[in-house]
């Protein structure tokens, strides 16, 4: 399976794709396992969140980029 995006995920204006400092270790996705993984900040709500830009799936939404992280990178693979 490729790790190209196939969706298009900031269409609405709502989200917007953040940077990931190298240093942070994202898990591959539980869904698609699919290592095309970012971080994403809520605009409106100003959250964050780690989604899969292969398939969609994204981690819950948190206040914080370490919150996010540590959820997305507990989720048990599918």
């Amino acid at each position: 399976m490729s790790d190209e995006p196939n969706i298009t995920i900031t269409g609405d204006g709502s989200r917007r794709p953040m940077d990931v400092d190298p240093a942070t270790e994202l898990e591959a996705c539980p869904f698609c396992a699919s290592t095309n993984v970012g971080f994403y900040e809520h605009v409106y709500a100003q959250l964050f969140a780690v989604m899969c830009k292969l398939c969609g799936a994204e981690g819950p939404r948190r206040a914080s980029h370490e919150e996010a992280v540590k959820l997305w990178n507990r989720r048990t693979r599918i």
